[in-house]
């Protein structure tokens, strides 16, 4: 469960459906994460039969995630888009997605994750 919710914040955070970077993302009781994002969008998370998480946005786009293999999770945005995470050192995940974007996130003492975007 754990890493589900470690694994999800990068996830949540590269979503290339909108430029957003979050501002923090925490636990929530669902076995996902409540997100807030700079541009004043939020998401919220809850844990799937297949090992990822469903999340909804304030702006009524959705997503859905399923373990990989890598220690990650590969999604599926409702806009077709898609990405794919790989556990990294610093309890996060680097996430690549399908419009060539990247990100790096890192453990906060939240319990969630800072993530670092790239193009």
């Amino acid at each position: 469960m754990k890493l589900k919710v470690l694994l999800l914040g990068s996830i949540l955070l590269a979503s290339p459906m909108l430029p957003a970077y979050a501002d923090e993302c925490r636990a929530n009781p669902y076995g996902g994460m409540d997100c807030r994002y700079d541009n004043g969008r939020t998401s919220v998370s809850r844990s799937n039969p297949y090992g990822g998480l469903d999340t909804r946005y304030s702006d009524g786009s959705t997503s859905e995630s399923r373990s990989n293999p890598y220690g990650g999770l590969d999604t599926r945005n409702s806009d077709g888009s898609t990405s794919e995470s790989r556990r990294n050192p610093y309890g996060g995940t680097d996430t690549r997605n399908s419009d060539g974007s990247r990100s790096v996130s890192r453990q906060n003492p939240y319990g969630g994750l800072n993530t670092e975007n790239s193009r």
